[in-house]
C-alpha cells in the first residue's frame, strides 16, 4: 500500500526545483516568518509568493501591451517590462517577512527614547524595576510592547535577568537592547540600575543628535540635485526641444515622445523621493 502511494507521489518538477532553490538562497527568512506568527513551511511561503507575483506581473504586462499598441509601439517592450516586473515583485514579496520585522523595530526606535526616560524617572520616584516596566508597558506603543513581553516572562516565573535576555535578542530595535543589556549587567552585579540607564539614555540622545544632523547635510545634497535632475533639467529639456525642433528638424515631438519625458519626469520624482524616504531616521528625540 505505502509503495503504491509512493509510486502515486508526482515527481518535483523545474520549477519546485527553481523554487527550493530561491528557498535555499532565502534561509533567514525563516526566522522572521517565526516571529510574524507565520505557520507555513518557506518552501511553501515562496510558492505563494512566486504566484502572487507572476499574477500581478500579467496584469502589468497586459495592461503596458494595450498602452504600447495605443500609442503605436511594439508590444514586445511589454513582455520585456512584465518579466522585469515579475522579478522586482517576487524579490519584494519574498523580503516582506524580513521588511515586516525591520518596520516593527522601527517603530520600537520611535517610542523607546520615551519609554526609557519614564523609566528612569518612575524608578528615581521609588518603584523597583519590576513596577517601573509595568508603569511604561502601556502608553509608548511598539515601545511599550517589548516591556510587556518582560513582564509576561517575570510573571509567568521567570527571572528578571533572563526575561530581559530572551526579549532583548527577540527585538529588532538596537537602542531596546543597548538599555535592556545594560540593565541586565547592572542587576547581576549589583550596580546602580538608575545612573546606568541614565548614562546609556545619554549616549543614546548624544549619538541621535549627531544622527540627525548628518540627515539635515544629507536632505541639503538632495535637495540640490532634485532641483537640478527634477526640475531644472527637465524642464529647460523640454523647451530647448520645442525651440530646435521649430528650426532644425532633427526630430519630430510626436505623442509617444511626449509620454516617454512624462514617464521619465515621474521616474525622476520617485527615485528622489524614495531615496529621501528611506534615508530618513527611524527614531524620534
Amino acid at each position: 500500500m505505502d509503495q503504491n502511494i509512493s509510486q502515486m507521489k508526482k515527481p518535483p518538477g523545474l520549477l519546485d526545483h527553481y523554487l527550493e532553490g530561491v528557498a535555499a538562497k532565502h534561509k533567514n527568512i525563516e526566522s522572521a516568518m517565526r516571529e510574524l506568527g507565520m505557520n507555513v513551511s518557506l518552501f511553501s511561503f515562496v510558492k505563494r509568493m512566486f504566484v502572487y507575483s507572476v499574477v500581478v506581473a500579467l496584469i502589468v504586462t497586459v495592461a503596458l501591451g494595450a498602452l504600447f499598441l495605443k500609442i503605436g509601439l511594439n508590444p514586445i517592450f511589454a513582455f520585456v517590462l512584465g518579466f522585469a516586473f515579475w522579478q522586482m515583485f517576487f524579490q519584494k514579496f519574498i523580503n516582506y517577512p524580513l521588511d515586516r520585522t525591520k518596520s516593527l523595530g522601527n517603530k520600537v526606535e520611535r517610542d523607546i527614547l520615551f519609554a526609557a526616560r519614564d523609566l528612569v524617572v518612575s524608578m528615581r520616584s521609588g518603584l523597583p524595576l519590576y513596577n517601573a516596566m509595568t508603569v511604561v508597558s502601556v502608553g509608548y506603543g511598539a515601545a511599550s510592547r517589548e516591556f510587556a513581553k518582560i513582564i509576561s516572562l517575570v510573571q509567568l516565573g521567570m527571572p528578571m535577568e533572563q526575561a530581559i535576555e530572551e526579549v532583548s535578542n527577540e527585538s529588532k530595535s538596537k537602542t531596546f537592547k543597548r538599555i535592556m543589556l545594560q540593565a541586565s549587567v547592572s542587576i547581576t552585579s549589583g550596580a546602580d540600575i538608575i545612573s546606568s540607564l541614565q548614562g546609556v539614555l545619554d549616549e543614546v540622545v548624544q549619538e541621535r543628535t549627531i544622527e540627525l544632523r548628518r540627515y539635515g547635510q544629507r536632505l541639503n545634497a538632495l535637495a540640490m540635485f532634485y532641483m537640478l535632475f527634477g526640475i531644472i533639467l527637465p524642464s529647460m529639456g523640454i523647451a530647448v526641444a520645442a525651440i530646435l525642433t521649430s528650426f532644425i528638424a532633427l526630430f519630430s515631438v510626436t505623442t509617444t515622445t511626449l509620454i516617454m519625458g512624462v514617464v521619465f519626469i515621474i521616474g525622476i520624482q520617485v527615485i528622489f523621493l524614495n531615496i529621501i524616504i528611506n534615508s530618513r531616521p527611524a527614531f524620534a528625540m
